[in-house]
């Protein structure tokens, strides 16, 4: 059995690289780096600006701090950028496995692996990890494995990570203590303990510390209960569950109808798992579902799929848990192997399809020369901004420091800018010291109004445009005269 489990990890290693090298460096995911580059710029810093603890009210810098010596051995790159979350992947897999064996036999564990570790969606977003989910991922494992080994302590300061690390962990922790409480509350007792609750917040630190000083925070994010918008965060999770969601989102893949096979398998699992009625498939069930409520439920948040994957450790352990109480022959199993195969098969094709057609333009490896040229000494002596979203984070992430490129409003998201916020970027975008970047491939802007503030002096300007690996035009640099 054991080179099975090898030859699993060993695979999705690989394929870890092969998603590595399908599109550029995205916005998001490259923003863990700002707590590198820029730590004066983010939520909260400290020494005078030079360390960063939040990245974001809601986001640490956990992440970044893991990558200061990795990346002063490395060129920054898109692919050594997701090379440490190439190796992540096999490692996460490995720890499910293990978790998976000590819940129930090998039959068990080889369904729930080719449905879950085969799924689209539990390697690709650690990969690209633009969330990010795959600290999040690896603290739930470990805390797990902690708990089974009474390691208490370890489970609290992990808990705490997880929430420094990112502020929607609540939505697990909070899942798994509610259904503990309704299944396994003599359990709970020993997390009563001091020790426990202060590991938690030495975890959970910065997160705590810096709430405690500023605490309007998250006054500018929504965190209340939303039910209007329920119905598209219901049809983005189908598109998590059913292995979809990435394939459109990283490709301008059109999908006329989503493949229903993957997610009919965890909707019988899941009626399957309460009908048991076995306590622990019931408490893995009720703590997934509960966490994918709190996310569908929150406002402003949990409707990605960068969201939904971060109940992957807990619905893979409803899955294992609920196979091994059901009565069936071996055969069945194997049969089953089969059948997920071919759902998975299926729903991979997506990918290949639209990695061959190329990425979207928010994916774009066009950034790359974008940033090599940029790089060059007295290039854009007056600054670099850009009039839409997609190219400040990414660009930045890329040339490590020898330039920076900022939005040109500071509300850039608004459809319309407010005329003090118009008159800046007219301003800015007028100054023959600047250069301005703008996306080339003939689309609609995400954002219109930083673009229409500053289009009147653009006709103006010498530009240039960067091509993609296709030799598709991508992004247009309007250059210093």
């Amino acid at each position: 059995m054991r080179w099975v489990f090898a030859a699993t990890l060993s695979a999705l290693f690989v394929l870890g690289w092969l998603i590595a090298n399908w599109c550029g460096l995205q916005q998001d995911e490259a923003l863990f780096l700002r707590a590198i580059d820029d730590p004066a710029h983010c939520a909260f810093s400290i020494l005078e600006g030079r360390i960063a603890l939040m990245i974001m009210p809601y986001v640490g810098a956990f992440k970044a701090a893991l990558y200061v010596p990795y990346l002063k051995l490395v060129p920054a790159d898109a692919f050594t950028l997701r090379l440490p979350m190439v190796v992540l992947v096999p490692v996460l897999a490995g720890l499910s496995l293990w978790f998976w064996s000590r819940l129930a036999s090998g039959a068990a564990i080889a369904v729930t692996a080719a449905l879950i570790l085969a799924h689209p969606h539990f390697t690709i977003p650690v990969v690209l990890d633009w969330g990010p989910v795959g600290l999040q991922l690896l603290f739930t494992l470990l805390a797990f494995h902690a708990y089974r080994t009474h390691s208490y302590a370890a489970v609290g300061f992990l808990a705490g990570l997880m929430v420094w690390d990112k502020a929607v962990a609540v939505w697990v922790l909070t899942a798994v203590a509610g259904a503990a409480v309704v299944f396994y509350p003599a359990r709970l007792r020993p997390f009563l303990h001091w020790r426990i609750l202060l590991a938690f917040v030495l975890g959970a630190s910065p997160y705590l510390y810096f709430r405690l000083r500023t605490p309007n925070a998250m006054a500018g994010f929504r965190t209340d209960i939303d039910l209007a918008s329920l119905g598209p965060k219901i049809d983005a999770l189908r598109g998590t569950l059913d292995g979809t969601a990435m394939a459109t989102y990283l490709f301008p893949l059109p999908l006329t109808e989503h493949p229903m096979g993957l997610l009919v398998v965890f909707a019988v699992l899941a009626v399957l798992g309460f009908a048991v009625r076995r306590r622990l498939p019931a408490f893995f069930w009720t703590a997934t579902l509960a966490a994918l409520a709190a996310m569908l439920l929150t406002g402003g948040a949990g409707g990605s799929v960068h969201h939904h994957v971060l109940v992957w450790p807990l619905l893979g352990a409803a899955v294992c848990t609920t196979l091994a109480a059901l009565p069936l022959p071996r055969w069945s199993l194997l049969a089953a192997i089969g059948v997920l195969a071919v759902f998975q098969v299926n729903v991979w094709t997506l990918y290949w399809e639209g990695a061959a057609l190329g990425a979207r333009r928010e994916w774009t490896d066009a950034t790359a020369p974008v940033a090599a040229h940029l790089s060059q000494p007295g290039v854009c002596p007056g600054g670099v901004y850009a009039l839409d979203w997609g190219f400040s984070e990414n660009l930045n992430a890329l040339g490590r420091g020898r330039f920076q490129v900022t939005t040109i409003a500071d509300e850039w998201w608004r459809p319309e800018l407010p005329p003090a916020e118009a008159a800046v970027a007219a301003e800015r975008a007028a100054n023959p010291q600047t250069c301005l970047l703008e996306w080339a491939d003939g689309a609609d802007p995400f954002f219109p109004g930083i673009r229409a503030a500053a289009g009147p002096v653009l006709s103006t300007r010498p530009s240039r445009v960067f091509l993609n690996r296709r030799q598709r035009p991508t992004i247009r640099l309007y250059e210093t005269p």
